[in-house]
C-alpha cells in the first residue's frame, strides 16, 4: 500500500507586523472573505505583542480591518496583568484562543489546512 504524502506548509509569520496584516486585508479583492479574526489579545507569549484568534468564518472585509483597529485604540490586560497597548509596528501572533501559547503552531496549521483558499494565499502565501 502506498503511503500518501504529508505536506505541511512553512510560512514564516514570525516576523509579520500588525501593519502588514491590516495592508493585505486592505488590498484582498473581494468585500467579503473566508477568513475572520475572531478576537484579538495580548498575547501570551509576550503580553506586549498581539495576537488575533482567526477562523475561515465568512465575513465583510471591514470586520477584519475593525478587529485590528481595536489594537492600536484599545489597552489589553496581560494573561498576568499589566495594560498594553500596540501599533502598527508591533509583531502580530494567531493563537487558537486568549489563553494559548502555541508558538506558531497554530498558525502553521492554519495555513496549511486553508492554503487553497485566495484569502490564505493572499495574506500569508
Amino acid at each position: 500500500m502506498k503511503k500518501k504524502p504529508y505536506f505541511t506548509i512553512i510560512v514564516d509569520t514570525s516576523s509579520m507586523t500588525l501593519g502588514d496584516l491590516y495592508d493585505r486585508i486592505l488590498s484582498y479583492p473581494e468585500d467579503t472573505m473566508n477568513f475572520c479574526i475572531e478576537d484579538v489579545f495580548s498575547w501570551r507569549g509576550s503580553y506586549d505583542e498581539p495576537c488575533c484568534e482567526i477562523s475561515t468564518r465568512t465575513v465583510p472585509k471591514d470586520h477584519n480591518l475593525d478587529m485590528l483597529n481595536k489594537l492600536i485604540t484599545e489597552s489589553f490586560v496581560g494573561w498576568k496583568g499589566g495594560s498594553y497597548t500596540y501599533i502598527m509596528d508591533d509583531t502580530i501572533h494567531f493563537e487558537s484562543d486568549e489563553g494559548s501559547y502555541s508558538n506558531e503552531y497554530y498558525i502553521k496549521q492554519f495555513i496549511t489546512n486553508n492554503y487553497n483558499t485566495p484569502e490564505v494565499k493572499h495574506l500569508f502565501g
